[in-house]
């Protein structure tokens, strides 16, 4: 009976190991410092995060006001207009549409970022934010890093149906993760 117990056990443990979501330990907490650019006819978008400076500011809301460690600013390039500039959580990839209506911003960070999708309207109004830790699909470090989009750059496209927006990005396995809001006209 022992030994029957022991196989069963055995097997059981087994089971549950192979279960288990995939994670990495983490050594340090994330503390980059990023700048990003994306540029589409006039437009150039612009993304800074200093996460270093996160860790020690108060607010957990990324859009907040006073949050100053992370930014999004769109701008003519012809002009040298300032069309908004926001709040935003840590990215770690931005894109513009090639219509020049959209800017989304993606991000692979998850340690005090609980927004790893954010898309914005050329005139800075937030159409979607998406958190995707525990998504199907992502695998994930134990703080710092999720895998939910094809790294170093993923396919993107949106397409639009009457009053609803579709955003399509390429994930880790080279499918397509779509993500509705609503669209600008």
């Amino acid at each position: 009976m022992n030994a029957w117990f022991k196989a069963i056990a055995g097997v059981a443990v087994g089971l549950m190991i192979a279960a288990t979501v995939p994670a990495r330990a983490d050594r340090v907490r994330y503390q980059g410092v990023v700048d990003l650019s994306a540029e589409v006819g006039p437009l150039r978008a612009e993304h800074h995060h200093d996460w270093g400076r996160a860790s020690h500011v108060a607010t957990t809301d990324p859009f907040a006001a006073d949050n100053e460690y992370s930014y999004l600013r769109l701008l003519d390039r012809v002009t040298g207009t300032e069309l908004f500039r926001r709040s935003v959580p840590a990215l770690t990839h931005i894109w513009i549409s090639p219509d020049a209506k959209y800017v989304v911003g993606i991000s692979n960070v998850m340690f005090l970022n609980p927004y790893q999708l954010v898309v914005f309207s050329r005139s800075g109004d937030r159409l979607l934010e998406r958190n995707l830790v525990g998504a199907p699909g992502t695998s994930q470090s134990v703080t710092n890093w999720i895998e939910w989009y094809k790294r170093p750059v993923p396919q993107m496209k949106i397409g639009e149906d009457g009053t609803t927006a579709t955003l399509s990005v390429e994930d880790s396995h080279g499918g397509l993760r779509q993500f509705q809001f609503p669209a600008v006209h």
